[in-house]
C-alpha cells in the first residue's frame, strides 16, 4: 500500500494522496534545524505548497480552518488580523501578540500587517505551545513560520487568474530559474486581487467596502561553493481598500447598509526584507545569520458612528518600523545536537491616532506619538539520547527589552525594561518505529507596554503576560502507514494576563488584571481510503477561563476569555488522481467566542462548506471553487463600539480559476 505523505508534528497533519515519501524521509525547520518530526517534542501543523493549492488558501488568515486550536479574529479592517492560539489572543489595542509570525526570518509580533500574503510558498510551519526557548518574546502559545521556495536550475514559470462572484478578479505569475547555472538563481512573483463591496452607503450611493490589493516578491539565491548558501528576499503587499467591513448590528448580509458622510478607507502596506547567509563550517558544525527589515504603515478612516452626522470618527496613521539580526550555531556532538544562538532587534513606531467626534470637531486631543525598543537574546536549545529509545529536549533563552515611548504634545515622556527566562524540557519515548509519546514543559511571555494617557500613573505601564504550559502528545501510523492518528492535550497556567479595560466611554487602555487556566487537546486523524481517494479530520477543543478578575465595572471571574472559540475542526474528502483529475470538500467549523470579558458579546458556533474540482495537465490548470457554498453567515457580532457594531464578513463565493504552467 502506498506510503502515507505526512508533514506531521503531533496534533496536525498535511498529506497529499500523491505522495510515496515515508515518515523518516520528513524534515521540518521551525525548530531552527533540520530536524526528524518524530523527534520534535511539540505541536506543529506543516501546510506545503501543494497543500496551499489543494486547500485554496489565498491569505495567512486561510490557514486556521485546517489548524485544530488556531483562530484569526477578522477586525473588519484588513491589514489588522489578531491571532488566538490554544485561548490565548492578541488585544487590538496592545502591540504585542501571543502568537509570533515569521517569514523567512522576518519576525512579526503585532496584529498590524500580520495577515502576510502567500506566494511562491514552500510550506507553512505552525508550531503551537510556548516556543519562547527559540523565538523569545511574544511567542508565548505558538509561533508561524512561512518559508518561500528556493529557486534553483529548474526553469518554472506559471501564469493564473480568478473570475468570481461579486467582481472577484484576480491575475499574476510566478517565474523561477537559474541566472548563471550552479550558482546564481532568482525568482519573481505578482498578484494583483479586486473584489466588490457588499456594505451600501444610502448617504452616498456608492458601494462602502471595494477591496483591492497588490503582492509581490523578489528572491536571489547565491551559492558560491557547495558549503555556502546565500539568499535575498524582498516582498511589498500594498492594499487599497473602501471602509471597514462595519454596520450597525442585527442586519443580514443581504441588506448590510449604513449611511455614512465620512469616505472611509483602508490602506496597509507591508514592506519585507530578508538577507539569509548558510554557512557549513564541516559535517558537524553549521553557521546561520538572518538580517531583516520590516516597515509596515496603516492608514485608516473609520466612521464609528456609520451615520450622516459626525458623532465619532476615527483617523490611524501608523508605521511600525523593525530591523532584526540573529546569528545562530547548530553543532552535532555523535548523537547531540545543539543549537545556540544570538537575537538583536531594534522598533521605532510611529503612532497617531485621531478621534472627531461632536464635542471635540478638530480632534485637537489627538497627538503623535513615538514608540521605540531595543531587546536582544540569547538562546541554547540540546537534545540527547538517554536510552536508546527515551531522548531529552531541553532550552534556555534570556531576554532583555528596553522601551520607550515619547509623547511631546504632552510632556509624556516614559521607559521601561523587561527581562525573561524561557526555559523548555522535554521528553520523547519511541514506542516503536511508528509511533512516540513525549511529555514538554515550558514557559512563554508576552511582552509589556505603555498606555500613556491611562488615568492614573499606575497604569500607565503594563507588565509581560507569562505562562507555563503542561504538554503531553502521541502520534502514531497504523495499517500498514495508510492511516495516521495524532493527539495533543495541554494546560497551561497564565499569570499576568493582559486584558483590555474601558472605565469610561472612549478611555481604553492595556492592564494585567487577570489570572487564567487554559486547558485543551487536539485531535486527528488521516486516511488513505483508496489509492486516490484520502479522508481527513482534526479539531482543537479549549477552555480559557479566567480564575480572577474584577474591575471597578464588575467581577468576571470563571467568565470565558475573549476571541477563544471553544472548539475548530475540519473534516475532508480529497480525490485526486494520476491523470489530473481532482476533486475536494471541507466542511470547517468554529464554537462559541466571546468578544467582551463580561461574555455578553459573542460569536455563534457556525460552520463552513467550501469545494473544488478541477483538471490539470503538464501545461495547463482549470478548477472551479465554491466558498461558504450554504451561504452560511458568520461576522464578529457586535463586537465593535459597545456592541453596537458589527464586521460583517463576505457570504458565498463561486469562481473558476485558470492557469498555464512552462
Amino acid at each position: 500500500m502506498r506510503k502515507i505523505k505526512t508533514l506531521l508534528l503531533c496534533s496536525a497533519i498535511s498529506l497529499s494522496a500523491a505522495s510515496n515519501i515515508t515518515l523518516n524521509d520528513i524534515t521540518i525547520t521551525a525548530t531552527k534545524t533540520e530536524e526528524n518530526i518524530l523527534k520534535v517534542p511539540a505541536s506543529v501543523t506543516v501546510i506545503d505548497n501543494e497543500d496551499i493549492e489543494n486547500k485554496n488558501i489565498e491569505t495567512l488568515e486561510d490557514i486556521a480552518a485546517y489548524v485544530p486550536s488556531l483562530m484569526f479574529f477578522n477586525s473588519g479592517q484588513p491589514g489588522l488580523v489578531a491571532p488566538s492560539m490554544r485561548g490565548v489572543a492578541a488585544n487590538i489595542v496592545s502591540f504585542s501578540t501571543p502568537v509570533s509570525l515569521y517569514v523567512d526570518g522576518v519576525p512579526t509580533m503585532s496584529s498590524f500587517g500580520f495577515n502576510d500574503g502567500l506566494l511562491d510558498i514552500e510550506r507553512i510551519e505552525v508550531l503551537k505551545g510556548p516556543q519562547g526557548t527559540l523565538y523569545g518574546k511574544n511567542s508565548e502559545v505558538g509561533v508561524i513560520n512561512v518559508i518561500t521556495k528556493k529557486p534553483d536550475n529548474e526553469t518554472r514559470g506559471k501564469i493564473f487568474t480568478t473570475i468570481g462572484t461579486d467582481g472577484k478578479r484576480e491575475f499574476g505569475a510566478k517565474v523561477s530559474g537559474a541566472i548563471i547555472k550552479d550558482k546564481f538563481y532568482g525568482s519573481l512573483t505578482y498578484k494583483h486581487t479586486e473584489k466588490d463591496g457588499y456594505i451600501k452607503n444610502t448617504f452616498t450611493g456608492a458601494d462602502e467596502n471595494d477591496k483591492e490589493s497588490d503582492y509581490g516578491k523578489l528572491n536571489f539565491r547565491y551559492t558560491p561553493t557547495d558549503n555556502l548558501d546565500i539568499s535575498f528576499i524582498a516582498s511589498r503587499m500594498e492594499m487599497n481598500n473602501g471602509s471597514s467591513d462595519w454596520a450597525k448590528a442585527g442586519l443580514n448580509l443581504d441588506n448590510v447598509q449604513v449611511s455614512s458622510n465620512l469616505v472611509g478607507y483602508v490602506k496597509p502596506t507591508t514592506s519585507n526584507f530578508a538577507l539569509s547567509v548558510d554557512y557549513d563550517i564541516n559535517e558537524d558544525t553549521k553557521f546561520t545569520s538572518i538580517t531583516s527589515k520590516r516597515i509596515h504603515k496603516d492608514k485608516t478612516a473609520v466612521d464609528s458612528d456609520l451615520t450622516s452626522n459626525t458623532i465619532v470618527h476615527m483617523y490611524r496613521d501608523y508605521e511600525f518600523d523593525t530591523l532584526s539580526q540573529e546569528f545562530r550555531l547548530e553543532n552535532n556532538f555523535a548523537d547531540t545536537k545543539v543549537v545556540s544562538g544570538i537575537y538583536l532587534d531594534k522598533q521605532d513606531d510611529e503612532v497617531f491616532f485621531k478621534r472627531i467626534t461632536m464635542m471635540d470637531p478638530t480632534g485637537s486631543n489627538s497627538v503623535p506619538q513615538d514608540l521605540n525598543s531595543k531587546s536582544y537574546s540569547v538562546f541554547t536549545n540540546v537534545t540527547t539520547p538517554i536510552t536508546q529509545k527515551l531522548s531529552i529536549n531541553a532550552g534556555l533563552r534570556y531576554d532583555y527589552e528596553k522601551k520607550d515611548i515619547q509623547v511631546a504634545l504632552r510632556n509624556i515622556d516614559l521607559e521601561e525594561s523587561f527581562n525573561n527566562f524561557s526555559p523548555k524540557l522535554s521528553l520523547i519515548y519511541d514506542i516503536n518505529k511508528d509511533s512516540s509519546t513525549y511529555f514538554t514543559v515550558a514557559k512563554g511571555y508576552r511582552s509589556g507596554g505603555f498606555n500613556p494617557f491611562a488615568p492614573s500613573n499606575e497604569n500607565k505601564v503594563y507588565d509581560e503576560e507569562s505562562l507555563t504550559s503542561y504538554e503531553l502528545g502521541y502520534k502514531g501510523l497504523f495499517l500498514n502507514d495508510s492511516l495516521l492518528f495524532s493527539s495533543a492535550i495541554y494546560y497551561m497556567d497564565i499569570d499576568d494576563m493582559q486584558v483590555q479595560e474601558m472605565p469610561m466611554p472612549a478611555v481604553v487602555y492595556m492592564v494585567n488584571a487577570a489570572k487564567a487556566k487554559s486547558k485543551g487537546i487536539e485531535l486527528e486523524l488521516q486516511a488513505f481510503l483508496s489509492e486516490d481517494l484520502t479522508l481527513f479530520a482534526s479539531t482543537g477543543i479549549n477552555s480559557t477561563k479566567f480564575d480572577d478578575y474584577k474591575d471597578i465595572n464588575g467581577d468576571y471571574s470563571d467568565n470565558y476569555s475573549t476571541f477563544a472559540p471553544k472548539y475548530n475542526f475540519n473534516i475532508g474528502l480529497q480525490y485526486k488522481n494520476l491523470d489530473g483529475y481532482f476533486a475536494r470538500v471541507d466542511v470547517n467549523g468554529y464554537g462559541k467566542t466571546y468578544y467582551d470579558v463580561e461574555n455578553k458579546y459573542y460569536q455563534k458556533a457556525y460552520e463552513l462548506v467550501n469545494t473544488k474540482i478541477g483538471y490539470e495537465t503538464k501545461n495547463f490548470e482549470i478548477y472551479f471553487y465554491g466558498k461558504n457554498i450554504f451561504d452560511k453567515e458568520h461576522h464578529a457580532t457586535n463586537a465593535f463600539v459597545n456592541g453596537t457594531n458589527t464586521a460583517y464578513f463576505d457570504d458565498r463565493e463561486f469562481g473558476i480559476q485558470l492557469a498555464y504552467k512552462f
